[in-house]
């Protein structure tokens, strides 16, 4: 009798199903416009972190305000875009549940500590110190029953080596504002840096990591004449 085949571990458990919903979050890579780079779930980002957490902590609070559509999705997206940088790894959970009210994200920090993550309307809570769980350490419930407004500040609190990559990539655009290079950030949220060494120091980056990056126009570079190698005579 032939075995029946076997799911990927990464592949949704609803995917196939008839009572999936019309909308499923998938963490498939796609690569960047820009660079062509591999390591976001979307091409593009519609709308920042900062933005969305915003909209969805507001509508957390004040019911009325919800729409037809849930947009933690976006909020889910966003997190993955723009937090990758500074973190091990960062998905959309396929094994946990996922609705219009609840999403769950796995994160790796770079100090090498896994995290199962919730997201509701009321913000981010972590769940779990492994990937794909929803049971934490009743033994340290101050840990498991904190709710953070944005995935910046909960990275902030337990990640030393995020706030260093934070203030890294920070420092490195306004040095490159200053020289007037923006065409050379990094896209898509990645920087070639060190990695972080759990013996450096875990004292916070002057620069603070609650709040996105600032947002960076890039300038054309003038067109070079092909011929300006040839010899005058």
């Amino acid at each position: 009798m032939p075995s029946a085949p076997q799911r990927n571990r990464s592949q949704s458990l609803f995917a196939e199903s008839s009572l999936a919903p019309p909308k499923m979050l998938r963490t498939e890579q796609f690569p960047c416009l820009r660079c062509g780079n591999f390591g976001s779930p979307s091409g593009s980002v519609p709308m920042s972190l900062q933005k969305v957490s915003s909209m969805n902590r507001s509508a957390g609070t004040n019911p009325a305000s919800r729409g037809t559509e849930s947009s933690l999705e976006l909020e889910a997206i966003a997190a993955v875009h723009e937090l990758s940088f500074a973190v091990q790894s960062i998905s959309v959970s396929e094994m946990l549940p996922r609705t219009p009210d609840l999403i769950f994200v796995n994160v790796t920090t770079i100090e090498g500590q896994p995290y199962c993550l919730e997201l509701t309307l009321k913000g981010w809570r972590i769940t779990s110190l492994r990937s794909d769980c929803m049971v934490g350490d009743f033994t340290r419930l101050d840990l498991f029953t904190k709710y953070y407004d944005s995935l910046y500040a909960l990275m902030d609190t337990i990640s030393p080596g995020y706030r260093a990559r934070f203030g890294e990539k920070l420092a490195q655009r306004l040095r490159l504002l200053q020289a007037g290079e923006e065409d050379q950030l990094a896209p898509c949220g990645s920087l070639n840096s060190p990695p972080y060494s759990r013996s450096s120091p875990s004292s916070r980056s002057p620069y603070s990591s609650n709040e996105s990056l600032p947002i960076v126009t890039p300038v054309s570079t003038p067109a070079v004449d092909p011929g300006f190698d040839k010899p005058l005579f």
